[in-house]
Order: C-alpha cells, then sequence, then structure tokens
C-alpha cells in the first residue's frame, strides 16, 4: 500500500502490522472496554479484508483463526492492499462468555451502526462500522455452534451487487454453502437494507460482500476448526489477489459436505428456518447433521422433567440440518440442552437441483 492505514489508535505504514483498539465503552466503574484490532499494511496496493470473529461472545474459534493467520500465516511482504482482523468484536459479551452484550441484552449484528449516542451496544456496532466495517472490500465474519456438533458451513446472503463476488468467496472458502433469500424478516440480513442499518445491512448497502462462515463448537478451542478456517480464508485472499496465487480447487477435505453448485456438485442449499417446539423440557436430538432426512421424519425428542416424552419434532420437508440450537439464544453462559415452547430446535435447509 502507498499510504498508511488507521483502525482505531492502530497505526500500520506499508509493510508493517500494528496492535491497538477500537475506542469501545465505559463500565460503572470508569474502566474502558475496547474492541481489540490488528492491522497488516502490505507493501503492494489491493483490496482491503476484514476478518471479524467472536460477535457473540461465547464463540471462540474464530478468534484463533484470525490470530494465526494474522501472526503466523500473513506477511506485508505476501499481502496485496490489506488485511484488518477484529478477533473479539463484541467484549462485554467476551468477558461473561454471553451470546449478546450482559449489559443491555443486545445483539451487536442486531443493532443500528447509526447511533453513535445509542444504547451500549450500538456504540460499539457504530465504532466498528467506522473504523472498520465500512472501509473494507470483502468481509469474513466468523461464528460457531454448539454440541451436538454441526457442519462446518457458510451462509451466503447476496444482493445483486454482491451475489458475484460471494459466489466467488464460497467456492474458495469452499465448505458446506447455504443461501439466505428473503427469508430473515428482522435483524443483519441484507435482504432487507431498507430496515435496520446493521453491520450486515448497510454492508451490503455499500455493495460490501460478507461471507458468513460457521465453525464447531465455539466455547473450545478446536485443530480442525483452527485448519478448516485458515485454509478457507486464505484460499478467499488468494481469489481476491490479497494473497498470491489461486486457490485450492474444490472443497475442503476431510469434512462433511453437502454439495451444490458453489462447492463441487450442482443445485443450491437454501436456508429453511428454524425448527421451533410446542413443549419445554430437555432437548434430545435423534437426526444427524449434514445427512438426508425426509419429510416426517423426527429430529428431535423434548422429555418433560418428569422424564417422560411429550414431543416429537419432525422435517417438515426434505432436507438437511445444519446445527441444533436449544437454549443457545439465551444470554447466559453456555448453552444448556434445554429448550422452552417456540425455541430454537434445529437449523434446516433443503437442496434444490436446476430442474426443480
Amino acid at each position: 500500500m502507498t499510504d498508511s492505514i488507521q483502525v482505531g489508535d492502530a497505526t500500520a505504514d506499508p509493510g508493517e502490522l500494528a496492535t491497538g483498539h477500537i475506542p469501545g465503552v465505559e463500565l460503572t466503574t470508569g474502566d474502558r472496554i475496547d474492541i481489540p484490532v490488528i492491522v497488516l499494511n502490505g507493501v503492494e496496493d489491493g483490496l482491503t479484508a476484514l476478518l471479524f470473529s467472536t460477535q457473540h461472545g461465547k464463540e471462540l474459534q474464530g478468534t484463533q483463526v484470525i490470530h494465526h493467520l494474522m501472526h503466523d500465516e500473513l506477511s506485508p511482504e505476501s499481502v496485496s492492499g490489506a488485511v484488518v482482523g477484529i478477533p473479539v468484536a463484541n467484549p462485554l459479551a467476551f468477558m461473561h462468555a454471553t451470546y449478546r452484550t450482559w449489559i443491555d441484552n443486545r445483539d451487536l449484528g442486531y443493532v443500528s451502526v447509526e447511533n453513535p449516542r445509542g444504547n451500549t451496544t450500538e456504540r460499539m456496532a457504530n465504532a466498528i462500522w467506522t473504523e472498520a466495517w465500512s472501509d473494507a472490500d470483502i468481509v469474513l465474519n466468523f461464528h460457531c455452534n454448539d454440541h451436538p456438533d454441526s457442519l462446518y458451513f457458510q451462509i451466503i446472503e447476496p444482493t445483486a451487487e454482491t451475489e458475484a463476488d460471494l459466489e466467488r468467496a464460497a467456492k474458495a472458502f469452499g465448505v458446506t454453502t447455504i443461501r439466505k433469500d428473503d427469508l430473515v424478516e428482522s435483524g443483519p440480513s441484507p435482504v432487507g437494507v431498507d430496515r435496520i442499518p446493521t453491520l450486515s445491512n448497510k454492508g451490503a448497502a455499500g455493495e460490501i460482500p460478507e461471507l458468513m462462515v460457521e465453525f464447531i463448537d465455539g466455547r473450545y478451542l478446536d485443530a480442525k476448526s483452527l485448519d478448516v478456517g485458515v485454509t478457507g480464508t486464505m484460499n478467499v485472499l488468494r481469489e481476491f489477489d490479497v494473497l498470491p496465487g489461486d486457490p485450492e480447487a474444490g472443497p475442503q477435505e476431510d469434512i462433511s459436505l453437502v454439495p451444490c453448485r458453489y462447492t463441487g456438485g450442482s443445485g443450491v442449499n437454501r436456508a429453511y428456518g428454524m425448527l421451533r417446539n410446542e413443549h419445554g423440557g430437555l432437548l434430545y436430538p435423534r437426526a444427524e447433521t449434514g445427512t438426508f432426512i425426509e419429510a416426517g421424519e423426527v429430529v428431535a425428542d423434548v422429555v418433560n422433567l418428569h422424564g417422560e416424552r411429550v414431543e416429537r419434532v419432525e422435517m417438515p420437508e426434505d432436507g438437511y440440518l445444519w446445527a441444533y440450537a436449544g437454549a443457545q439464544q439465551f444470554a447466559t453462559s453456555g448453552g444448556m440442552q434445554t429448550i422452552e415452547s417456540g425455541g430454537k430446535v434445529v437449523y434446516a435447509f433443503t437442496h434444490e437441483e436446476p430442474d426443480e
């Protein structure tokens, strides 16, 4: 790069790596909680890639992926453009291992980025947007799912302006790809760019492609997730010429995969949505993620506190499961394998071939 790059208080001249913080918020004690950032400025001009993790405080795998990439795999000499890493996007959620900000119970990805004087989470989102996201040419947004183990998968939520780049990114990263098209009614869906100006929405409105990647079991560091994340990310950086060379051909190996046109197969995997339940109790998954399930097959049982099965949750259409959720939506440390009426049982998706 011909110019220095500043993100928060981290400034990197061409050929340098710098660490620092994006200004965050103050607690009641007056102690500051700022957002860590790593900035790698290449020696050649090019695009800016943002690596973004731990929007949800108990999703840790992407943090180690960013650490490994920024300190062990990438160098200013090898990078054309810049790579910005935000390894812990919501340090307030991270410090208590909660899904959302423990102060106001808000999700960093679901709040407006246009309220610098708003609530606690809105202020952090505004700072991230202003300092980093708005200047990115592509975003890799790392998330995780709880046990029972899910697929390694990626979600693309394309707009007309971002679809071509998202397809390139999905092919390069090389894990099960699920499309969301006009499904999300609120929150961080680019489909609704005229709704809440979240990081994802406002980014999509600004034609910034965002690939969302999901690892397995976010509360523990895992060598396989590290390998999947590093391999996929470097392939995306190669695809967009941030790194030299071509991405590895085909999907990643040695992981469960539901192929589609982005990953060595045909057709499209489409998000169906969340399967929900009527009765509360303990949640017993009965079907594996990533395997074909016929409509009507039981995917989970709910057992009450007397030990009696009170519900069988069935698959509504032929398709697949990507991750059981259970009580992971609560802003609590970890997630228990329990569920309330109308809770999140499991995410499902279908597969459509071209002639369908």
